[in-house]
């Protein structure tokens, strides 16, 4: 029988805890700059570690189905933020979403070299060393969510969510 040592033993570092993460937005140069990018680990409310989906391809076989392996699919990626009275974080967001679609003119890049960045979700230990990293490839804000006012919101910091596409994940488990 086990015993609560040996699940001790097995939890490494007493386990990773939910509150150590840290996410790094790397902007375009037309969104935002080192100021934005400085400020995205602080001012991330909450998030997760992207996971990812395999399909399953069946191919009938003398009335079974053999399931195979099939493309991998990520979901959609989302981050709340602290809004600062600033915005100088959601100003970054807003002018990233908008070149890529103008409010205006429903015109913007045709390149996706032009609105495609990276961003970096990291689980981190108690001495704030990364433990775990996903890095999203080829992402790009597709929601920027509202923040929502209140005249009861007393006591109580603005918030707002970005919502990212992204098409491939490098991860610090994987070759």
């Amino acid at each position: 029988m086990s015993s609560i040592h040996d699940f001790l033993a097995t939890l490494k570092g007493g386990g990773a805890r939910q509150n150590r993460f840290e996410v790094v937005v790397n902007f375009p140069a037309f969104a935002g700059g080192a100021d934005e990018i400085r400020k995205t680990p602080f001012l991330v409310q909450s998030t997760n570690m992207p996971g990812a989906n395999l399909g399953t391809l069946e191919v009938p076989f003398r009335g079974r189905q053999l399931k195979l392996v099939g493309d991998r699919t990520y979901d959609e990626w989302e981050a709340t933020f602290y809004a600062d009275t600033s915005y100088d974080l959601y100003d970054a967001f807003e002018r990233w979403h908008n070149a890529m679609n103008q409010f205006n003119s429903n015109t913007g890049f045709q390149s996706p070299d032009e609105y495609m960045s990276t961003v970096g979700v990291y689980q981190l230990d108690n001495q704030d060393n990364r433990i775990k990293e996903k890095n999203l490839q080829l992402a790009w804000p597709s929601m920027l969510g509202p923040i929502e006012l209140s005249q009861d919101g007393n006591d109580t910091i603005s918030l707002f969510t970005v919502t990212f596409q992204y098409s491939d994940i490098q991860s610090n488990s994987t070759t």
